[in-house]
């Protein structure tokens, strides 16, 4: 369950990297005006097998950089060591000059290293430094709307997660005219407030922008399973409510289909094969039109006289209003 949970997690801040890395780069590089140019996405590193979390590419007027993110939700020892050798091993193997950029979820009092250093009797003969970015500091800028795009990150970074920040981030992420990326955001938003908020409160908070969510690249699972027994739901009132109406929508059909078969009896007895675009016509008729159509079926004199009968019927049809 745990190993669920963190790769539901992890799903999260992909959706959020790949989607906003230049927000994430504005927060660590704010001065230098590098561009995201691009996304490589599930990037393996050949030796030793290692995969890293996010690398894109990124231009500072014609030359080439990899931006490399890898998000941490509390500090590991072994982290430094990790930035300097995905470093090492992202510019032997793309053969580029990588940006590294460490981003921390969790609040932390105590300083967080920037660095990995190698020394002799406490001398340092070798560091390797990489940009942290402690999102905890940036609750106000996100809370104000300065970077929309993170606002789903909002509950596990203020310090008590309440339906205010809810509302809140629901109204940064509204803000995001691409429906796909909205639709991300929120689920995003739903996924780490399970872990702070009432999964029944979160459906009931979330219940307009439920069907917005449907378009989104990954879906919580027991979000799904809320969907689900809506669904069924749904189907048990539609049957009670629809049985009634769907008797009657299937006597119309039938004698629609009937009308129909009369039709283009009488028709071939008559005249042979008709035109394609002729029987197709008569999809879009009703059952009443269909019944007259026989009687001029039986006293037009040849089937281009009928086809034009029909062009009319078709015609009268399509400008009924709706």
């Amino acid at each position: 369950m745990v190993a669920a949970k963190i790769k539901t997690f992890d799903r999260v801040l992909k959706v959020l990297a790949r989607d906003y890395a230049d927000a994430f780069l504005r927060l660590a590089l704010p001065d230098v005006p590098l561009e995201v140019v691009g996304v490589l996405e599930n990037v393996e590193l050949a030796i030793p097998e290692e995969r890293v979390d996010f690398v894109h590419r990124v231009l500072w007027g014609e030359r080439e950089y990899l931006l490399h993110i890898e998000f941490q939700a509390e500090h590991r020892a072994d982290f430094p060591k990790r930035m300097f050798v995905y470093s090492a091993l992202l510019t032997r193997q793309m053969d580029l000059p990588v940006i590294t950029v460490a981003i921390y979820l969790n609040r932390r009092d105590s300083p967080l290293p920037v660095s990995y250093e190698v020394d002799v009797n406490e001398v340092v003969l070798n560091r390797f430094e990489y940009q942290v970015v402690r999102l905890w500091e940036y609750v106000d800028e996100i809370l104000a709307g300065k970077w929309p795009e993170l606002s789903p990150l909002l509950a596990m970074l203020v310090e008590r997660p309440d339906e205010e920040v809810l509302e809140r981030e629901r109204e940064l992420i509204l803000r995001e005219q691409d429906e796909k990326k909205r639709a991300d955001l929120l689920a995003c938003a739903v996924t780490i407030g399970a872990r702070y908020f009432d999964k029944e409160f979160l459906w009931r908070f979330f219940r307009e922008e439920v069907e917005m969510m449907r378009e989104a690249s990954f879906i919580d699972d027991w979000l799904q399973e809320k969907w689900e027994e809506g669904m069924l739901k749904g189907f048990q009132q539609g049957m009670q409510q629809g049985v009634q109406q769907g008797i009657r929508q299937g006597l119309q059909d039938g004698r629609k289909i009937s009308s129909q078969n009369i039709l283009l009896r009488v028709l071939r007895q008559r005249f042979g094969a008709l035109p394609r675009d002729v029987v197709a016509a008569l999809q879009d008729l009703t059952a009443e039109q269909l019944e007259e159509l026989v009687d001029v079926a039986l006293t037009v004199p040849n089937k281009d006289s009928f086809a034009e009968e029909v062009k009319k019927w078709t015609m009268e049809t399509s400008q009924v209003p709706a």
